[in-house]
Order: C-alpha cells, then structure tokens, then sequence
C-alpha cells in the first residue's frame, strides 16, 4: 500500500495547512510568487482555498496541476536549495512542532536534491490505457472505495492508515501496473530504498512478478527532461517515525506552497 499511503500523506499534509504559523505563511507566501518555486507551479494549486469542504473533492486541481508541472523544466539543484532553506528558517517552528529537526540544513538540503528527481518521475507516471496520470488514477480508486477526497476527509483517512486501521482502502490498488512501476521506477534510481522487507511484502501481496522486470508497457514517463544536476553522495537519511524526511520533504516541498492559501 506504499503507493497509495504516499498519496494520502501529501494530502494529509495539506490538510493540516491552517496550523501553521502566521510566520511560516507569509513565508510561504512569498516563496509561492517567487522564480524558485515556478518550477513547482504552487498558483496551479490555488484553487485548493476553495477546497475545504467535505464534498468538494481535491483530485481535479491535483490533475490539472501535475498535467502542467510534469511539462514544465524541473527544479534546478539551485533552486532546491534555497526553497528548503527559506521553509526551513521561516517555518522552523512549525517543523519542531512535528518532530523534524531544522538544525542540518545542509544535509536536508542534500537529501532534497537526491530525493527530487525519482519523487518528480514518480509523480509524472502516466497510465497509456486509461490516459490518465497514475497519481490521479490512484486517488481517484481510493475515492470510489472509500469517500470523497476532500482536505477534511484525508486527514481522516491516513490517520486509520497510521494506525493500522481499516481505512476502506481496497489492497489490490497497491498491485495495479501504476503501482509496480512506482517499485520499478524508485528501485532503479534508488535501490536503497528497497528494502528486503518491502521486497518480500510486495511479492506476498502482489504476486513475485511485481518485484521483476521492467517498467510495464502500459506506462510511460511523462515528467519533463530534468535541468537539475543529481548528487552523487548516498542517500541522507533523515528519519522522523520511521519515515525518511529526505523522500517526505521532496514531497511536501511539491505541495507546500500552497499552505498558505489554506489559512
């Protein structure tokens, strides 16, 4: 469930936007007009600000935004930089509050640029047979399985998930050819992450073929030629509850900007 868990964690971190502090918004709200973040296209996820019911679900702004940030350049390395640098100070606070230390920059900063690139193709996956992104394809199956993805409802969702709750999440979405190529795209380009245990647990739910070959010949890559250059240093591993921060930072860095229009 990996693949579908992701989703509803970036979710739910929109979710939690009107916590944040008046200072990390304004930060936010800066970084969000500024030539740094374009690469992110944080205005294509404005419409969020109306999205803050329990009926009104956010799956068509994330399609129409991920359609015109996979065909945008990506973010340079440089531009990376200094977008974790301006969340990290202005927004220190609030980082503490969750358990997430701000005190090596430099070494998040690092962890970012690596992370960014597989996160970005992974999100720019695109399902040829149902002309569809596979992110949105994904969010659109746990919606017809459970409720309305709307901001309110997620929180909802991944906090059953966290707790190894039923959450209505049926388990063959984990085992569709969109989730397998997430595996096969972050096993390529970062097979550390790929841990023994994650291998057995998808070849026990999903079958051994989801752990073999290549990327399945329904889907196709998407995502913009990248202009950022990639490290070269091993993973930084930057933990919080088990999660790595540098893989769930490239994540939210991708949807922060947004924050604060959800005051």
């Amino acid at each position: 469930m990996f693949f579908a868990s992701a989703l509803l964690i970036a979710g739910a971190g929109l979710a939690s936007a009107q916590s944040l502090s008046s200072q990390c918004q304004t930060t936010l709200t800066q970084l969000a007009t500024s030539s740094d973040a374009s690469c992110l296209n944080p205005l294509g996820l404005a419409a969020l600000v109306t999205s803050n019911s329990s009926s009104t679900s956010i799956i068509p702004t994330l399609s129409s935004w991920l359609t015109t940030t996979c065909s945008s350049a990506a973010c340079t390395n440089q531009s990376l930089s200094n977008i974790v640098s301006n969340v990290t100070s202005g927004c220190a606070s609030d980082l503490q509050s969750i358990g997430a230390s701000t005190t090596d920059t430099s070494g998040l900063i690092s962890a970012v640029q690596q992370y960014y690139p597989t996160v970005r193709q992974v999100a720019c996956l695109q399902d040829t047979s149902a002309n569809e992104n596979c992110a949105i394809e994904t969010l659109y199956a746990i919606q017809n399985s459970t409720t309305t993805l709307s901001l309110t409802n997620i929180a909802g969702l991944i906090s059953k998930v966290m707790s190894g709750q039923s959450s209505g999440i049926p388990s063959n979405i984990s085992c569709t050819s969109c989730a397998k190529a997430a595996y096969v795209t972050i096993q390529q380009s970062m097979p550390a992450l790929i841990s023994s245990s994650v291998s057995s647990d998808a070849q026990q739910q999903c079958g051994a073929n989801f752990t073999t070959g290549g990327m399945p010949s329904n889907i196709k890559e998407t995502a913009s030629n990248s202009t950022s250059t990639t490290t070269t240093s091993a993973a930084t591993t930057l933990s919080v509850g088990g999660y790595s921060m540098g893989a769930a930072v490239s994540a939210l860095i991708a949807i922060s900007s947004v924050f604060t229009f959800l005051a």
